[in-house]
């Protein structure tokens, strides 16, 4: 329970259905904001009647999400933390404490579904309003995992989820949920300034053509796809193209320089069989909020969390450090981190 809309009628829907519910407050960040969302956190379990336990996770938190954070960076990627923090904390500690407690189930207020067959594997799958669907979120999820997890919210919209917590006289406890990273307040540039040895270097601006247009602020400042705050102006824009680490370079082209046929992605987490990518029906998502778009995936015989992603019509900006989801219908099969 995150002290937020989701995670609390995701409880009070369990209860509805008859499930005896505890709650499990996640402390990761130490800020302030974090403490008035435990307030609402433990303000919402009064009113349903539930046990809230409070796990410290803050120096799992630093070990393993911040550095995972900050590394992408400085190899000028581009990180997405909450793929990283949802099976490696959240998940992680959930299921150690229920376990602990003898509690068979987990529960998240994600917007995803888990299908169990006949034969009692457990599948991940879109929620069914795509809008909301948070199941790339949850992709690098161990799938032995979806066993024993249970999303409530996952047939839901936003709009019945916020009418159940007024019927069930939630609405006014709830903490306002953020759109950004939890542990930044502000622009990440500032944020990682901040970080000893990660002050940014200056270098150069380079065309693709190899004309060196101008001087960089520091790599950490810019990712793929950019265009404003080169500086360089032009009758058209320019955009990122590339961040090269080792020659502290910035390159830069126009908006169809970004257009990509394929992409290597590796660290793949398969929560299907790995063939079952093999299909004309697959659809990859190379973003959170990406349009999933037609692909083949060509998987590395030597190692299967290894593969190269062709797609159908060629992609805007696919950048390094963002992960590649691969689906089959609503069907998660698996996905990794886009290398190049």
């Amino acid at each position: 329970m995150s002290g937020g809309v989701d995670s609390a009628v995701a409880a009070w829907l369990l209860q509805e259905k008859g499930f005896r519910v505890q709650g499990l407050f996640i402390r990761m960040t130490g800020t302030e904001k974090e403490e008035q969302a435990l307030s609402s956190a433990r303000a919402v379990s009064g009113i349903l009647g539930i046990r809230l336990h409070v796990a410290d996770m803050q120096k799992e938190f630093r070990h393993r999400v911040l550095e995972y954070f900050l590394n992408a960076y400085r190899s000028c990627k581009t990180p997405n933390p909450c793929v990283i923090c949802n099976p490696d904390i959240k998940i992680a500690s959930a299921l150690a404490i229920a376990r602990n407690l003898g509690i068979q189930l987990i529960a998240t207020g994600h917007y995803a579904r888990r299908k169990i067959t006949a034969g009692g594997r457990a599948f991940l799958m879109t929620a069914r309003h795509s809008p909301k669907d948070q199941s790339y979120f949850l992709h690098q999820l161990n799938k032995k995992v979806l066993g024993h997890l249970i999303m409530p919210l996952g047939g839901l919209d936003r709009k019945t989820v916020e009418n159940i917590s007024k019927e069930a006289g939630i609405n006014s406890h709830i903490q306002e949920e953020s759109q950004d990273i939890c542990f930044l307040r502000g622009d990440y540039r500032k944020y990682i300034r901040q970080i000893p040895g990660m002050s940014p270097v200056p270098g150069p601006i380079v065309k693709t053509d190899g004309t060196i247009a101008g001087e960089h602020k520091g790599l950490v400042d810019y990712t793929v796809g950019q265009r404003r705050g080169l500086g360089i102006p032009d009758k058209t824009p320019y955009y990122v193209i590339h961040l090269d680490h080792r020659s502290n370079t910035l390159v830069i082209g126009k908006k169809h320089e970004l257009l990509k046929k394929s992409c290597l992605v590796s660290g793949i987490n398969w929560l299907a069989e790995p063939g079952m990518a093999i299909c004309s029906s697959l659809q990859v998502k190379l973003r959170s909020r990406h349009k999933p778009v037609k692909a083949s995936v060509q998987i590395s015989r030597k190692d299967n969390r290894t593969a190269v992603v062709c797609f159908q019509e060629a992609q805007h900006a696919v950048t390094p450090g963002q992960f590649a989801v691969f689906y089959k219908g609503p069907l998660v099969i698996g996905g990794g981190t886009i290398c190049k």
